[in-house]
């Protein structure tokens, strides 16, 4: 009998996923069909979660924006760190930092010549060396220049502008900059010149972490939007309307049972979380274009920056629907749901205080491997 009796659990457990999947899908049906009110419910939730998920998309993606942006700063530094000089050759460049300041914006340049007649190192975003009296500017200089605005500006530049300078030769699309070529004997009036024979800096072993900082930023901001996003559908799920209450009730009056008119209500909010992630894509693509053309504190970045990363874009499109239908469970848990009508508990529960403890004990955990930085950033601001 022993033996007999063990295949039958597994038929069972079969029934109960299908079933939770066959009530969760009868949510989304009624989602749909409804009525005005479910859709008004609906679209409101999916906005709700939409503009959740577009933030939490964004946040997922400074990882990598903060990443591209100083890869490309190395790939055009000029910089070098070794113990001797580079001397000058048929394959080395000649150059110096040409940067300025207009109504308090910072414009960086740098003037350069060939050291002989070899192939010279190209920095990234051109494609030869502008000759003597030549320039080449960032998309953003150049706009600059050639309005009224800069008018008093191009008197500052005795060049021709020959092009601008490509993505891989800038941090961002607002940044203000310039290449510009002079003649060797030109530099006895620049200070600071010296050679080199590549442009950017070589990278030793791995990549830099993320800065614990930024990284704690990004957890606590995911936190901080997800939170809103999971009581706007707790809300939702506790204040329906008349109609979806009924509805409810006629499930009970038909032999329905209390865990099963749970989880059809769920099986709504899972739909409108799934509508959400949709609009949420959406939002997320039209912030990326407006995001591309922003400055924020000198800093911008290019559209193609902004890439969620793939695990984190993965656990949010889980963790939405997953925490919908949750949190809809357990906010279900104070009505009770009778063939007759569906009654709020309007009683209040006992306040615990375990919970709000948590999060302020969370908060001084993640600050912990961050101690040392402060306190060095505090003596620095004392010495």
């Amino acid at each position: 009998m022993s033996g007999q009796d063990a295949p039958a659990e597994e038929p069972r457990s079969r029934v109960s996923v299908a079933r939770w999947a066959a009530d969760l899908a009868m949510g989304g049906r009624f989602a749909v069909t409804g009525g005005r009110e479910s859709w008004a419910r609906t679209i409101m939730t999916a906005v709700g979660v939409g503009l959740g998920v577009a933030l939490l998309l964004l946040a997922s993606s400074v990882p990598h924006m903060y990443q591209e942006r100083n890869d490309r700063g190395d790939a055009r530094s000029a910089l070098s760190f070794m113990d001797t000089e580079v001397k000058p050759g048929p394959e080395t460049i000649r150059i110096a930092s040409a940067g300025t300041t207009y109504r308090d914006r910072d414009i960086g340049g740098m003037v350069m010549a060939p050291d002989g007649k070899g192939k010279p190192p190209l920095p990234p975003g051109i494609d030869r060396i502008p000759a003597a009296g030549e320039m080449w500017v960032s998309p953003a200089l150049k706009k600059l220049l050639d309005s009224d605005e800069g008018k008093l500006l191009r008197d500052r530049f005795p060049y021709r502008a020959i092009g601008v300078i490509g993505d891989s030769g800038l941090s961002g699309p607002t940044e203000l900059t310039y290449y510009a070529g002079i003649s060797q004997k030109a530099f006895g009036h620049v200070n600071s010149s010296y050679h080199i024979d590549h442009w950017g800096k070589e990278k030793k072993g791995k990549s830099e972490p993320l800065d614990p900082a930024l990284l704690l930023l990004i957890i606590v901001g995911c936190v901080v939007l997800l939170l809103p996003v999971l009581i706007f559908i707790a809300t939702a799920a506790r204040f329906g309307g008349e109609r979806r209450d009924r509805r409810l009730a006629a499930l009970r009056l038909v032999g329905a049972d209390t865990h099963m008119t749970r989880r059809i209500a769920a099986g709504e909010s899972l739909f409108g979380s799934l509508f959400g992630l949709a609009v949420g894509a959406g939002m997320f693509l039209l912030a990326r274009q407006i995001i591309g053309s922003v400055e924020v504190w000198g800093i911008s970045f290019f559209t193609s920056d902004i890439v969620p990363s793939a695990p984190l874009a993965l656990v949010i499109a889980a963790a939405v629907p997953a925490s919908a239908v949750m949190v809809t469970l357990i906010a279900l848990r104070g009505i009770a749901i009778e063939p007759l009508g569906v009654v709020r508990n309007a009683k209040p529960k006992r306040r615990r205080l375990w919970w709000r403890l948590l999060l302020p004990l969370l908060g001084m955990a993640l600050l912990l491997p961050l101690a040392d930085g402060f306190g060095a950033a505090a003596a620095a601001v004392a010495t």
